[in-house]
């Protein structure tokens, strides 16, 4: 376990180094969401950090017209929007901040979610 929590720490730095210094810090982000799904098992996710490192990374970007069209931005939502209680919601505000609205796989999670919910 202690090497898990080492590899976390070390991303989180390159997150810390990217936020500042790189021109594609989004990609940090990434990187470390397919690393954590890589290698906490799904009944471990809650001690994974994922839900927080989600709106971590989502929120850091919101408003970033420079993410709001790209696929792995909007993939980074759409996995975060299946960790919530409501994901319709979530859905709602990326089309209201116009993020993702480029692709049909925003319009269908979002139906999907609709459905789901009985709406």
């Amino acid at each position: 376990m202690d090497d898990l929590l080492k590899t976390r720490e070390e991303y989180r730095a390159q997150i810390r180094t990217a936020l500042e210094e790189d021109p594609d810090p989004l990609s940090a982000y990434d990187s470390f969401v397919k690393w954590t799904l890589e290698h906490y098992p799904k009944h471990n996710l809650a001690q994974s950090g994922l839900l927080e490192l989600l709106e971590e990374a989502t929120r850091q970007f919101k408003d970033d017209e420079a993410y709001k069209g790209d696929l792995r931005y909007l993939k980074l939502w759409l996995l975060y929007a299946n960790h919530v209680e409501d994901p319709s919601s979530v859905h709602a505000y990326l089309l209201k901040k116009n993020i993702g609205a480029v692709y049909a796989q925003t319009y269908w999670e979002y139906a999907t979610a609709l459905e789901c919910a009985g709406r």
